[in-house]
C-alpha cells in the first residue's frame, strides 16, 4: 500500500511538473451526481477539489450536483455550506430554493450549483427580462446577448467542462459553456482524485480551441 502510494505521488507530481509550462483553464466546471456525495467524507472532497485548482493556479470552479432526490437537496446543500464555511474559499452555494455567498481569500473562486440547472437559470433570465419589458424600463430591441448575461445567476464561461462517471451532457451552465471544451471521465467523484483533474487540463492543454469557428 505505501508503495502504491509512493508511486502515485511521483507520477502526480510529474504530470503537474509537465502541465506546468501551459495555460492552464482560466475556470472549470465539473459536474457530478447526489448519489456522489453519499457522506461527510465525500463532501468535504469538494474543498480539496477546490484546492487542487487554486495549487494550479485555476481561478475558478463550477460544481453542479445533478439531483435524482429531490428530498434530500435542503439538507445536501446546508452540509456543504457549512463545509465551505471553514474552507476559506469565496463560494456561492446555490440551490432552487436558496443562494448562500461565503467569504474567503484563498486564490479560487467556488460555484455550488445543487439541482438548479441551466434550464431553470435561463428561464428565470428572461421572465425577469420579459416583466422589465411590461414594465417599460427596456424594449424588446434592447434585448441582446448582453442583457442575458447580466440576469444569469453564474455569470463565467467555464474553459473545460469535465463530466465524471458518464458520457453524457447535463443542461448546467448551457448558455456559458456553449465553447467550452468538454472533457468525460469513466470515474465517478467516490474515486476521483487529483490525478484526474491534471488528466483533464492536460488534455485540454492538447486541444486546439476553435470557440465555435
Amino acid at each position: 500500500m505505501l508503495v502504491r502510494q509512493v508511486a502515485y505521488d511521483i507520477y502526480a507530481r510529474s504530470m503537474q511538473k509537465s502541465i506546468a509550462g501551459e495555460p492552464v483553464p482560466r475556470c472549470i466546471a465539473l459536474v457530478i451526481s447526489d448519489a456522489d456525495l453519499v457522506d461527510d467524507r465525500a463532501i468535504a472532497k469538494l474543498t480539496e477539489l477546490a484546492g487542487w485548482s487554486a495549487e494550479l493556479h485555476v481561478g475558478e470552479i463550477f460544481i453542479y450536483v445533478s439531483i435524482t432526490e429531490t428530498s434530500i437537496v435542503v439538507t445536501l446543500t446546508e452540509s456543504i455550506r457549512d463545509t465551505f464555511a471553514h474552507a476559506g474559499f469565496p463560494a456561492k452555494i446555490v440551490s432552487p430554493d436558496m443562494v448562500a455567498e461565503i467569504k474567503g481569500d484563498r486564490p479560487c473562486k467556488v460555484n455550488i450549483s445543487i439541482g438548479f440547472g441551466g434550464k431553470h437559470e435561463l428561464t428565470n433570465a428572461l421572465r425577469e427580462i420579459m416583466d422589465m419589458v411590461k414594465a417599460g424600463k427596456i424594449k424588446p430591441s434592447d434585448i441582446d446577448e448582453a442583457m442575458v448575461e447580466s440576469h444569469l445567476v453564474f455569470r463565467s464561461e467555464p474553459d473545460l467542462f469535465i463530466r465524471t462517471g458518464e458520457e453524457r451532457l447535463s443542461d448546467f451552465l448551457i448558455w456559458q459553456s456553449v465553447y467550452s471544451e468538454l472533457y468525460f471521465t469513466d470515474v465517478n467523484w467516490e474515486n476521483f482524485r487529483k490525478i484526474d483533474l491534471l488528466r483533464a487540463i492536460r488534455d485540454y492543454q492538447y486541444r486546439q480551441r476553435r470557440f465555435g469557428k
